[in-house]
Order: structure tokens, then C-alpha cells, then sequence
């Protein structure tokens, strides 16, 4: 998951719990929210750049952790998978699997060295910085942050207008569908760059060639798009949506459970402005520990859609027709080859990094809308003293 791909449908809790049918109600929530569409958008961006120096090394060993599956298993190393090598120290069982994209001269002449099998979270960070340097396990970050603002932006805006053209207005699903359909739209503006970031993490190489890495991906992609056609930049879409959309439903779900929860369990009031000292720090409790649990859970269910959508994007497209292969087919080949571990790769990692990115854009989204009702509250307040 890239971040902004699970997070960025999961900031605005109140817009999905709360329809707006009619312009009576309209007015009436923004005089309960007291805080504009700008604000809004500012709080939700706060915790972007602290959330990707978090979790990018994560995000990494997860998807070398996926990626594993179709590699040698003894022989994880860049340097051994020349693609005759390759094919015969494959096992048997995953030699109809594609062939990796990055067993080519630009990565392979100089791959990382001694490398063993990821066998867990920070055993993997300990061989990434060792045989590639540490700057590794934060590859990838430009193009996280690349992505977040822009799949911020595009969710807040395509949700806002979406849901104020929407023919179900007067139906209480309508921000759940409006959501997911902006949901689709964020995640479908951001799909090369999504592409790009998870292709950059997967390669191996030593830290003296890593610079080189992100510009022959580059010109490997321009390639594939000369070749064959724009739609290259967009493999693995579909699945990542079927990973995505389901996430924000069950993540959603699971948050306003909880956040009612713990929020009557420590009496927070997410609406008080006439003292705000008093519940700043229960805000911020309440939204971190709820949006960590949920999604840890969704984490969990969309597991299986998270290894597809690598494993789809790292391969080599031998097969123009193998993009279209049904998704849920291609999940069930996995399963059958390598059994229901498989479909769970890289689980601990990427909940490791799902649950403090869930838990710091929430609660940042939180207290930053907070801070804003409070300013705003306080302006009002002045304003209308001087206007006495």
C-alpha cells in the first residue's frame, strides 16, 4: 500500500458518517464543524510528511517480503537472477510463475551481495541497510510524498463535488458510496506513480549503484510505454482498488465503533471549544488509539488483494494478456501453489506500518480540525464583541 493509497479514503470521518440531502443541512453542519474546506485539507496534509519517514522502511521489507514468494528461495540476491539462473534453481511448483522485471543488465551487474532471506520485520532491516546501505529502507520516499498530496487533494474535492451532485442525497449511503467513488478516482490519479514506488522498492542492488536505480526504472517504464501503450502504468489497478475501496469501508467501520467507544470511555468531546484544553489530549488519544485499531483490522482482510497487487506489479509483462487475468482467479492460484501463508506475506510489516499511518493522519486530522474550530470559535467570538 502505497500510504496515500490505504490512508488517503480514510481521513474525514464526520463526511462519511454525516449526509448532506438538502442546503438547511448544509448550513447547519458547517456551524456545527465551524471550519472550511481549506482547513480541512491543511489538517488532513499535517501528518503526511511525519507518517512517510515512519512507515516508508516498512513499506519496503513489505514488499520484499512479497516479492520472495516468486524468487529462489536459498538465492534472494540481485546478483544470481540472471533469468538461466533463474529457471533453474526455481522451484518446481512456481515455474509458470512470470518472470521478475528487474532480471535485466541495469539492475543485475551490480546487485547487492550475501543477502539472506527476509525472515521478519527488523531482521530485514537489518539485512537491507547492511548489504544496501540504509538509505534504502527510505527508497521510495519522494514518490510517497509525491502521491500523498496530490490523492489528498483529489479524494477531499472529487468527494466534496460528487457528494453535492449525488442523485442519492437524501439517502443515508450516500457518503459511503461518494467516498468510494472518489476513493476510485484518488487511487486511479495516482496509479503510475503507485506503479513506479512499488517496482523502486522491490530491486536489490549494493549502496554504491542505488543511484542509479530510480533512472533506469525510468527509462525501462518509457520503454514499456512505447512498446505497449499507456495502459502499462496502470497494471495492477484493479486489484489495488479491490484492496483499497474494501480497506476504507471496513477501516470507516471500525473506526466510529471505536472512536464512540473510547470516546465515552474517556469522555472526549470532539465539538468543545469553550475550553479546549480539556479535551486536546482526548481527541488525540481517542482518534490515535481507535484509527490504529482499525486499521489493523482492515489490514487484515485486505491482506491477500496487498500481495496480488505487488507480485502483479513486479512482474514481467511476457503476457499482454496477463493484466487481464480475473483477480480473483489469479489470488486463488497462489493460494493453491503456495497455500494461505502466501496470501498473508508481509502481513506484519505492512500492519506495522498501516497502524501508526492510520493512527497519526487521524489523530493529526483531528486535533488539526480541533486547533481550527478553536481559532475559529475564538475569531467569531472577538468579531462579534467588537461588533457590540
Amino acid at each position: 500500500m502505497s500510504l496515500s493509497s490505504e490512508i488517503a479514503g480514510a481521513i474525514d470521518e464526520n463526511d462519511f458518517s454525516t449526509p448532506l440531502p438538502t442546503t438547511t443541512t448544509t448550513n447547519r453542519i458547517m456551524n456545527d464543524e465551524n471550519i472550511s474546506i481549506t482547513q480541512r485539507m491543511i489538517s488532513a496534509c499535517s501528518g503526511s510528511l511525519i507518517t512517510s519517514l515512519v512507515v516508508t522502511p516498512f513499506d519496503v521489507i513489505r514488499i520484499r517480503i512479497q516479492q520472495q514468494g516468486i524468487l529462489p528461495q536459498n538465492e534472494p540476491c540481485c546478483q544470481v537472477h540472471f533469468p538461466g539462473h533463474f529457471t533453474k534453481t526455481i522451484n518446481p511448483q512456481q515455474i509458470t510463475a512470470p518472470e521478475l522485471f528487474w532480471i535485466h543488465n541495469n539492475y543485475c551487474k551490480s546487485g547487492a551481495e550475501n543477502c539472506t532471506k527476509i525472515t521478519s520485520t527488523f531482521q530485514g532491516f537489518a539485512t537491507v541497510a547492511k548489504h544496501e546501505g540504509i538509505a534504502t529502507l527510505w527508497r521510495g520516499l519522494s514518490l510517497t510524498l509525491f502521491m500523498a498530496i496530490p490523492s489528498n487533494i483529489i479524494y477531499f474535492t472529487g468527494y466534496e463535488y460528487i457528494r453535492d451532485h449525488s442523485p442519492f442525497q437524501n439517502l443515508p449511503i450516500n457518503p459511503l458510496l461518494c467516498g468510494a467513488l472518489a476513493r476510485m478516482i484518488s487511487a486511479t490519479s495516482v496509479a503510475p506513480a503507485e506503479l513506479i514506488k512499488t517496482r523502486l522498492q522491490s530491486i536489490p542492488t549494493d549502496s554504491r549503484n542505488s543511484s542509479h536505480v530510480l533512472s533506469n526504472l525510468l527509462k525501462d517504464s518509457f520503454a514499456m510505454v512505447k512498446k505497449q501503450g499507456i495502459s502499462t502504468l496502470f497494471k495492477g489497478l484493479q486489484i489495488t482498488l479491490w484492496r483499497d475501496v474494501p480497506f476504507s469501508g471496513i477501516y470507516w467501520s471500525s473506526y466510529e465503533v471505536f472512536k464512540q467507544k473510547i470516546g465515552h470511555l474517556l469522555k472526549t468531546d470532539f465539538n468543545n471549544t469553550t475550553t479546549p484544553e480539556k479535551d486536546d489530549y482526548k481527541v488525540f488519544i481517542t482518534s490515535f488509539l481507535s484509527g490504529s485499531i482499525s486499521g489493523t483490522i482492515a489490514a487484515f482482510f485486505t491482506n491477500p488483494f496487498d500481495v496480488g497487487k505487488t507480485r502483479l506489479q513486479i512482474t514481467m509483462d511476457e503476457n499482454p494478456n496477463q493484466h487481464k487475468t480475473n483477480m480473483f482467479k489469479f489470488l486463488y492460484n497462489i493460494y493453491k501453489r503456495e497455500g494461505i501463508r502466501a496470501l498473508y506475506a508481509g502481513f506484519g510489516p505492512r500492519v506495522m506500518k498501516i497502524a501508526p499511518a492510520c493512527a497519526i493522519m487521524i489523530s493529526s486530522y483531528e486535533v488539526g480540525k480541533k486547533i481550527f474550530k478553536n481559532v475559529n470559535s475564538s475569531g467569531n467570538g472577538n468579531n462579534h464583541n467588537n461588533g457590540n
